[in-house]
């Protein structure tokens, strides 16, 4: 996406790519230097890849639909429901599920980190070839687990 540097109207539904093999679909309005603005969307039953975000944090708001959200540890199971948010801070795992009848419609807002982390997404129990094992997600200032 091109920077924006002036009021920008943007058509999401146009912008979206409905009816992808995989039943998800991202769709980013907008990017500046310090956060991103995006519309995920999971047909029924669908889910994506527990994952974190080292350097950034990542809020949720359902527009349509419901979800489930997990965590990596036990307990960490958030069911919601439409007009409710959730807000990921950097270097959580999680999951989102699409647990609802209907398309889920996510409104998401994330940061971007203010130093960049050297991994963006970390995808878990999954070899990336990454240097940081994917066990140990970088936390706070950018250090994997172990060094902290």
């Amino acid at each position: 996406m091109d920077k924006i540097d002036k009021i920008t109207k943007v058509d999401v539904v146009n912008e979206a790519q409905w009816g992808k093999p995989t039943g998800r679909n991202y769709a980013r309005p907008t990017q500046t230097d310090r956060l991103h603005i995006a519309l995920n969307s999971y047909e029924p039953g669908v889910n994506d890849e527990l994952h974190c975000h080292p350097g950034s944090d990542h809020t949720f708001f359902v527009v349509q639909g419901e979800c489930t959200m997990k965590g990596l540890h036990d307990g960490e199971e958030y069911h919601l429901k439409q007009h409710q948010a959730v807000h990921v801070p950097p270097g959580f795992f999680y999951q989102l599920n699409n647990t609802g009848t209907e398309r889920l419609i996510l409104y998401q807002v994330s940061t971007e980190p203010l130093k960049k982390p050297k991994i963006g997404k970390v995808i878990y129990g999954v070899h990336t070839g990454l240097k940081e094992h994917l066990y140990n997600p970088v936390k706070s200032e950018n250090k994997p687990a172990e060094q902290q």
